[in-house]
């Protein structure tokens, strides 16, 4: 390579020793095998140039001639070794300043070196012709303020220029003793680079192409290029210009024009399916364009369900009767649903502008729709601490002034932010509570029942329990706590009171695995002679209630009632036949007595004195009264055994009252009384038995006639409305007291204000018992002071008509 030289200054060599001669010798060689930045590994020594070396080899040898004359009296005999040996370090050194500009022109890098006057500087290699190129490039002016700098300063510097070519040439510079060095070396574009990479860029799975800076044609594309748009070479790619979508050629001139990298999302049918492709578009420094196309079908597919998804995600939230807010990191509200906007009653339209959870917090504190707070301001920060925790989000209950109660849920979302849900709770409270006073309230009745309740859940395990049951039992509390098994219980029991019938019923009816259980009853003698009445009924949640009751008692109450009640029957018996044997053994004397009586009224033996008719007239009518008084007590015996039939048809009600009212007329008119009748002649007609029912209503008008008083009024009536027949007697007498009204029915019962004129009470029973033959019922009204009204309500038709007409 040409290397450039410069004059430089002549030297003035003194005389001197061998020391100086040794010393000059030493300084030329150091010139001389002064190394390079290169071959010294960036330790650049301060580089001469190469006529100051020239003349410093040569004052050197001029020195040494001087010192060699001045020297050569006293040692003739050593100049012919010394000239002979600086001729050879001169050879040396020139060789070497030879191979060092070889060795720097062969190196990577070419070299530019300035001296301390930046005047005419020294080119290695390439050096000059890059230099300039760089000097013309679009990077002019920044090398030429960092060459500036350096010579300047020595601030060393670090630059790619590019060249007009398009070539990038790397420039740095720094400073070397005195001088300035500044290396280049331009980047490599060799056919070993270009075949690494094509490589690398085949090796890319996704689409690559690169497009001219002139008219955007194709110049390069990757094997991934060729298997996406189904081009069997790189050749056949080129040549037809080929492009996944037509706008791409768009896109790259866009990339190109505004020198940024574009990116777009487009459609394009590969392989015979439509792919989602991303583009991406870069320019480059010589002008191209680079391409390269995603196959983000997956992804689209995916964002598309996602998208579904979050929609109905969203649709699901909105029917939700949970309040639900959304809030994301930067604590702005991103998501509310229509329960939200029913809540708080905010409007959708502020909402919508993605407020912040303190602004809401304020709003809601306006509106006075928050719980109250001592201190708001503090409570409010707490509330937007929980945007900075991540997991202590306690749940919490809110207590607002209107009395409703929301149960406040905050969780983190997945994409950051929280999740605020809003439970109305106040229903549940309400009914928690309810429900706790009817716990309350059903241990309490349970504990003042009489009867040892005990319920047993489907796996045998006692749920509930009153203090009958343990009294009964005699168990202890803590025998009963923690929910003991059924097994466990029955052992207890044993203990106390031995195997018995009573448990094992109970174990087998709660523990039985038949789908249809029946309830079960029954009592059983326990070991200490107690008797246990056992009911055991299923309930429908699959427990099973079981009631023990203590029936000792009550067993010993019944027996000795039954034995009673048996005695008491015999005697009843006994009584009834005893007045049945005694009325019939009446009879034959009271029909002597009645017809001798008679016989003597009618004077057939003779004529009787005044005196003696009435003596006889009153013998027959006290027999005529114990007579009646026979059959009334015979009747009540025959309907008491259950022998009397009746003899049931068809009576017009009229026809029946009137007959009746038309005989006892007289009879009312001899104790001065009144009767009238109250009954229309078309009343109807009903099913009965004729002769009981007029001695039903002749009984009824005589104990009306011997307790209504002489000038009284007494009513006969009746009347059929619908089904109901009514036949009644009414009377002006004192009435019956209230305390005498509900036994006014028994038998031997007769009772009044009149009670000279009472007979022996079995009108009103006799009268009782034939109108409940006839299916009926008698009603008695009465008031002191006011008479005494006797209905007797009888039915239109006889039991089996009824149903035969039914």
């Amino acid at each position: 390579m040409p290397r450039a030289t410069q004059p430089g200054a002549g030297w003035d060599y003194k005389k001197g020793s061998l020391a100086v001669r040794a010393w000059a010798l030493s300084f030329s060689l150091a010139l001389v095998l002064l190394p390079h930045p290169v071959l010294a590994a960036e330790a650049v020594p301060p580089v001469l140039t190469l006529d100051l070396l020239v003349l410093l080899i040569v004052l050197a040898a001029g020195a040494l001639a001087i010192a060699g004359g001045l020297w050569g009296l006293a040692e003739r005999r050593n100049t012919v070794a010394v000239r002979d040996s600086l001729r050879a370090t001169t050879s040396k050194a020139r060789a070497l300043l030879s191979a060092r500009d070889a060795w720097l022109s062969a190196g990577r890098e070419s070299l530019m070196v300035w001296g301390a006057d930046m005047s005419a500087p020294l080119s290695f290699g390439e050096g000059a012709a890059l230099m300039e190129a760089c000097l013309v490039g679009p990077d002019a002016t920044d090398l030429s303020t960092a060459l500036d700098a350096l010579a300047a300063n020595g601030t060393s510097f670090v630059l790619a220029c590019r060249t007009m070519d398009g070539r990038s040439i790397n420039v740095r510079g720094r400073p070397a003793g005195g001088s300035v060095a500044v290396f280049l070396e331009p980047e490599s574009r060799g056919e070993t680079s270009q075949v690494d990479f094509q490589a690398i860029l085949d090796a890319v799975p996704i689409p690559i192409w690169m497009r001219r800076p002139q008219d955007l044609a194709l110049s390069f594309v990757n094997r991934a290029f060729l298997s996406a748009s189904g081009t069997p070479s790189h050749e056949a790619a080129l040549q037809m210009n080929i492009a996944f979508d037509r706008s791409e050629r768009d896109l790259a001139s866009m990339a190109r024009g505004d020198n940024v990298p574009v990116d777009a999302k487009r459609f394009a049918v590969l392989a015979g399916h439509r792919r989602a492709l991303n583009f991406t578009l870069a320019p480059l420094p010589n002008g191209g364009v680079v391409g390269s196309a995603v196959d983000v079908t997956a992804s689209s597919e995916a964002e598309t369900r996602l998208r579904q998804h979050l929609d109905a995600h969203a649709d699901t939230l909105d029917r939700l009767a949970t309040a639900v807010a959304i809030f994301g990191p930067d604590r702005k509200l991103t998501f509310y649903n229509r329960a939200y906007v029913r809540l708080w009653g905010l409007p959708e339209a502020w909402l919508d502008a993605h407020p912040g959870e303190g602004e809401i917090l304020d709003r809601l504190r306006e509106l006075r729709r928050l719980p109250e707070q001592p201190d708001f301001r503090a409570w409010k920060q707490d509330r937007l601490k929980l945007f900075e925790r991540l997991d202590q989000h306690p749940e919490e209950l809110w207590h607002l002034p209107g009395g409703k109660t929301l149960r406040v849920v905050t969780q983190p979302h997945p994409f950051g932010g929280l999740i605020f849900l809003y439970e109305d709770v106040s229903d549940q409270l309400r009914l928690e509570s309810s429900y706790n006073t009817l716990i309350k309230v059903q241990k309490a009745t349970l504990d003042t029942l009489q009867e040892g309740v005990a319920v047993f859940g489907p796996d045998g395990k006692l749920k509930l329990y009153n203090a009958a049951f343990a009294r009964i039992w005699r168990l202890e509390p803590a025998e009963l706590a923690g929910e003991p098994h059924l097994r466990r219980i029955a052992d207890a029991c044993a203990t106390r009171f031995g195997r018995d019938r009573v448990w094992e019923v109970v174990i087998s009816t709660v523990t039985a695995a038949a789908p249809e259980r029946r309830r079960e009853w029954g009592e059983a003698e326990r070991s200490d002679g107690a008797i246990i009445s056992l009911s055991i009924a299923p309930l429908p949640d699959g427990a099973t209630l079981v009631t023990f009751v203590d029936a000792t008692d009550r067993f010993r109450i019944e027996s000795a009632l039954r034995e009673r009640n048996e005695a008491l029957e015999a005697s009843d018996k006994l009584k009834s036949e005893f007045v049945k044997r005694v009325s019939y053994e009446l009879r034959t004397p009271l029909n002597s007595i009645m017809g001798f009586a008679e016989m003597l009224n009618s004077g057939t033996q003779g004529q009787l004195s005044e005196k003696q008719g009435e003596y006889a007239d009153a013998i027959v009518r006290a027999s005529e009264g114990l007579r009646d008084l026979i059959n009334d007590i015979l009747d009540l015996s025959t309907i008491e055994a259950g022998a009397m039939e009746l003899d049931l048809h068809e009576l017009n009600l009229f026809t029946l009252l009137s007959g009746v009212a038309e005989h006892a007329q007289e009879w009312a008119g001899k104790i001065g009384l009144t009767l009238s009748l109250e009954c229309r002649e078309d009343a109807g007609t009903f099913v009965g038995d004729g002769r009981r029912l007029r001695q039903v209503v002749f009984n009824l008008l005589s104990n009306a006639f011997k307790f209504t008083p002489r000038g009284g009024h007494v009513t006969l009536g009746g009347d059929i409305t619908g089904e109901d027949v009514r036949i009644f007697v009414a009377d002006t007498g004192p009435g019956v007291s209230p305390e005498l009204m509900p036994s006014a029915f028994e038998r031997f019962s007769a009772k009044g204000v009149a009670v000279t004129r009472a007979g022996a009470g079995l009108g009103l029973a006799l009268v009782n018992r034939f109108i409940e033959l006839h299916h009926g019922w008698v009603e008695l009204e009465s008031e002191p002071g006011h008479g005494t009204r006797v209905t007797c309500h009888l039915p239109r038709r006889a039991p089996s008509q009824r149903q035969s007409a039914g």
